[in-house]
Formats: structure tokens, C-alpha cells, sequence
């Protein structure tokens, strides 16, 4: 079995060595604000220690991006073949019920007329058979419609694993433009911020947030609002006024800190240079290569 992907999170008295990626969220709109800014939406990042400490890291979400971002699409587009899969599968359901109703409304109707008319001479036993034949040509008939839509269904799916195959693996930690532009973070101890809401979990912000484009937060909003359940047709999202994070939480005080580049160096940069400590250079470290560095959000802060 594969490992999870993890993290070698710092010594900082709550959670230290390699913990697992064990869960992932996406919050719209954000559920934190950095000097009151609230973003367009949030990626949350669980990560569970062997020793039972939990860790998030929060990657804050920005629509402002000209064009896509090509490393989130790919995750939309796995989550809109799920999409297309189960509404194709809900509306099958819903043309067989149709077609039933109307079929056994169509029997009902007919064997009603010969009762009522009595032209026919025939007992209810009689009228009986009559309406069982009747069933048993629609069974027939349903049978055969049956046959189409499983041939449909199976092609579908068919189709929808091949398109699945080619991505068998996202990763939720690549460096870069798509998604960790940065090593650097605002942090606190806080809560989950979904029932049961336990305290105690280590939250850390990434200060530089994911940038998107609007379609993408479209769709992004519409896989998550309107996916409905394959077997029941009912939405399986819970949200108000299409949002799905809990409304901003006041501050309660208690420890909070900025890692910032002049704090902390990432590991390239300590492997290549042999220093522990931060760089206070917004450039390359003696041609390091390491990501670009970008400006975080409210760097004066």
C-alpha cells in the first residue's frame, strides 16, 4: 500500500517529525482573514501525527488569476467526471421510475375500463390474468429498455475510467505556481472548525495564497453545491447562500506568531548554505535553486 503523503513539520513543542496527510477540505469563502481580508476560498490540509497531535495547513484561495490554474483544474476535472457520473446516474434512475409510473398507470387505467364496462362477460379472475398478461409485456418491454440503459451505463462508466486513469495521483504538496508558492506562514492554536469543533488543533496560514481564476471558482462552487447523491438524487452538500465555512470566529487571545523568510530558510537553502536561521534576501541565495520568492500578503505585518 502506498504511504500518504506527509510532512516534516518543525520542532515547535506540538507536533515534530513527518506527519500524514490524512484529510483535505475546501472552504468558499475563506474561514480566516489576514488584516480583515477575507478571500475567495480556502484548501485545508489535515495532518495527523503518530502521537495524535493534528496539524492544518491553510492555503488561502484568490479568483484573480487572467488565466487557469493549471495544477487545481486537473482536481476539478477528476471531481467533474464524479460529478458527471452520478447525475448521469441519478437521471437514469428518475427516467425508470417515469417510465414505470407510466406504465403501471397505463395497466391500472386499462384494467379499470374492463371492469367497469362489463361488456366482456369476464370474472375478476379473468380480468386478473388479463392485467398480468399486461405486466408481463411491459416486464418485456422494460426489460429490453433495461438492456439499453445497462449498455449505455457500462459504456459511460467505461468511458469515465479511462479518463480517471490519467490521474491517478494529485499531488496536494507540489511546490510552485499551482499550489505552495511559500514555506512561510501565519500560526495559532485554534479549533476544527467543524463539529465536534475540538480544541487543541495547530493551524498555520501560508502567506501567499493560491491564485485562480473565476471560472474556476464557478465551477468550483458547482461541484460542490449541486453534486447529488447516485442513489437518492438528493444534494449532498450542506451550505447557505453558497458558502461552506463557518462564519469568521472573533479572537480569543492566547499564542500566535509569523514565520517569516528571515525566520526560516526551506531546506534547499539550508542543505546548499549549512545555516539553520532565515535569509533576509528576497532573491535567490547565491543561485540556489529554489522556488522564486514571492511577496507575501501584508509583508510589513
Amino acid at each position: 500500500m502506498p504511504m500518504p503523503p506527509g510532512v516534516d513539520f518543525a520542532r515547535n513543542g506540538f507536533n515534530s517529525g513527518i506527519q500524514d496527510l490524512v484529510h483535505m477540505d475546501i472552504k468558499v469563502p475563506s474561514e480566516h482573514t489576514l488584516c480583515n481580508k477575507r478571500y475567495d476560498g480556502e484548501f485545508q490540509q489535515y495532518y495527523l501525527h503518530r502521537d495524535g497531535n493534528l496539524e492544518v495547513m491553510a492555503l488561502l484561495i484568490e479568483a484573480d488569476a487572467e488565466e487557469d490554474n493549471m495544477h487545481v483544474q486537473e482536481l476539478l476535472d477528476f471531481f467533474q467526471q464524479k460529478f458527471n457520473q452520478d447525475l448521469f446516474m441519478c437521471n437514469k434512475k428518475q427516467r425508470r421510475a417515469r417510465a414505470l409510473f407510466e406504465s403501471r398507470t397505463s395497466n391500472s387505467g386499462t384494467s379499470s375500463s374492463k371492469l367497469r364496462g362489463g361488456g366482456g362477460g369476464s370474472t375478476i379472475q379473468e380480468e386478473d390474468e388479463d392485467f398480468d398478461s399486461d405486466i408481463d409485456v411491459d416486464d418485456a418491454s422494460s426489460s429490453f429498455g433495461n438492456i439499453i440503459y445497462q449498455t449505455i451505463h457500462d459504456r459511460y462508466l467505461k468511458l469515465i475510467g479511462r479518463q480517471t486513469k490519467k490521474m491517478s495521483y494529485w499531488d496536494p504538496l507540489q511546490p510552485g505556481p499551482g499550489m505552495w508558492q511559500s514555506v512561510h506562514f501565519w500560526s495559532y492554536s485554534g479549533s476544527l472548525t467543524e463539529p465536534p469543533c475540538s480544541e487543541g488543533v495547530n493551524w498555520r496560514i501560508v502567506d501567499v495564497p493560491v491564485h485562480i481564476s473565476l471560472k474556476q471558482l464557478w465551477q468550483m462552487k458547482k461541484l460542490m453545491f449541486e453534486h447529488v447523491d447516485p442513489d437518492t438524487c438528493q444534494m449532498t452538500s450542506s451550505h447557505f447562500e453558497e458558502s461552506n465555512a463557518r462564519p469568521i470566529q472573533p479572537f480569543r487571545g492566547g499564542a500566535q506568531y509569523r514565520c517569516r523568510r528571515s525566520d526560516y530558510a526551506s531546506d534547499v537553502e539550508r542543505m546548499a548554505s549549512g545555516r539553520v536561521k532565515g535569509f533576509v534576501l528576497e532573491k535567490k541565495w547565491w543561485g540556489v535553486d529554489n522556488l522564486e520568492y514571492m511577496v507575501p500578503e501584508f509583508p510589513d505585518v
